[in-house]
């Protein structure tokens, strides 16, 4: 689907947190799970996700048992648990919070499952994403979701204030990679979608990366070519 960065205090702790976890790792500051890279930038987080509009993101595993155990060692506080529904919300160490969700039938032991979004209005941001990503119309527990290749992006009606944007935030940013940078920015210039940051090439590698911010305040970045630091 494509990452996940985080601002992290210590990026030797947070490597270590994300492999105990089940990632693989790419590069120093970047980790693979089956479906999503989860990136780490060392800087001390403005806030912790649950405070932000990307709230937090979601995995699947295949033993609640093993991760809920995981968890406890990484001293994550546990926000909400239930074995009967093989369902944890955790905050792990600095402000990152994650939920599990169970398949005991999955091949693998862990995969990415969602990024969950918070907004005041949740469908008018999930038209949002299925609008500028050409994503599927959905939803999961009676909350919209925009249903994209390898993922989905769930959104919870946000309470009260309206959340702060993510930018700094212990999740900094949400990633997507697209086939055709081009063609995805000729998009955006149909719908008046401006960017923060223009499409632009990495220097040093065969990466085109580009940003934009969606009306919660999430920022994003859309890449072509993410996938080729993994080879």
């Amino acid at each position: 689907m494509g990452h996940i960065h985080l601002t992290v205090p210590n990026l030797a702790k947070h490597r270590e947190i994300w492999r105990l976890l089940g990632g693989r790792e790419v590069r120093r500051t970047m980790m693979a799970f089956p479906g999503m890279y989860i990136l780490l930038r060392e800087a001390e987080p403005t806030a912790p996700s649950p405070d932000t509009s990307a709230n937090h993101f979601g995995f699947s595993v295949r033993d609640y048992g093993a991760y809920k155990a995981k968890l406890e060692a990484l001293n994550a506080s546990f926000f909400f648990q239930s074995e009967e529904n093989g369902q944890i919300l955790a905050d792990l160490p600095d402000g990152v919070r994650i939920e599990i969700l169970t398949d005991a039938n999955q091949a693998e032991p862990i995969i990415f499952h969602h990024i969950h979004l918070a907004a005041p209005d949740p469908t008018v941001l999930r038209d949002w994403y299925t609008g500028v990503l050409v994503a599927e119309n959905g939803e999961r527990r009676g909350l919209p979701s925009a249903l994209v290749p390898g993922g989905r992006v769930d959104v919870l009606g946000a309470r009260g204030a309206a959340p702060k944007g993510s930018q700094g935030t212990a999740i900094d940013h949400i990633g997507f990679e697209v086939e055709d940078m081009d063609e995805f920015a000729a998009r955006m210039r149909r719908l008046g979608v401006e960017f923060d940051i223009a499409p632009r090439r990495v220097e040093g590698v065969d990466i085109t990366q580009a940003y934009l911010t969606d009306p919660a305040g999430t920022y994003i970045e859309i890449t072509q070519g993410l996938w080729t630091l993994d080879q």
